[in-house]
């Protein structure tokens, strides 16, 4: 049931390549003056396949445990209290999809690694909020199932009696 915020924490994961693109705004090398025709632009950062599958089994084993973790909340955790709950339950597969996308970082080119360690810090900050977000989403979503009524079938004709 959780698998709205777990799926948009992998696909950020999984689309991490985006994180190693050069920035725009790339300054010219030293020594380069503005009449001069500015460097081709560098080829953007492509991770191995080998790297992108590691993330991607990082991200389901922990999108996996958070679903379960969160399945298994008492309805009396505020969310805030039941995210840390379940991040501190999925330490380990939290660990490895760092570790995964570490990886990927120290494979980047130089100039580039500074942005991508930004951008991964940056997008972990964001996941208690999204697993509060969801157990938030989770709930509203069974309170108003609730508070549905259940459809009410019309009663079926009493059958027919026969005189005997």
């Amino acid at each position: 049931m959780y698998s709205k915020t777990a799926l948009p924490l992998a696909l950020i994961l999984a689309a991490a390549p985006a994180l190693a693109q050069q920035p725009s705004g790339a300054t010219p090398p030293a020594g380069g003056t503005a009449t001069q025709a500015a460097p081709p632009a560098a080829e953007p950062f492509r991770p191995s396949p080998e790297i992108i599958a590691a993330i991607q089994q990082a991200a389901q084993a922990f999108g996996n445990c958070v679903n379960a973790g969160v399945g298994g909340l008492p309805a009396s955790a505020t969310p805030e209290a039941g995210a840390a709950t379940v991040l501190a339950g999925c330490s380990a597969q939290h660990q490895s999809l760092v570790q995964a996308a570490e990886a990927m970082i120290a494979s980047m080119p130089e100039d580039q690694r500074a942005d991508g360690h930004a951008q991964l810090e940056s997008q972990m900050s964001q996941v208690p909020g999204r697993i509060a977000d969801g157990i938030r989403q989770s709930r509203a979503a069974a309170a108003a199932a609730a508070s549905t009524p259940a459809p009410t079938t019309p009663a079926a004709p009493a059958p027919a009696t026969t005189p005997h």
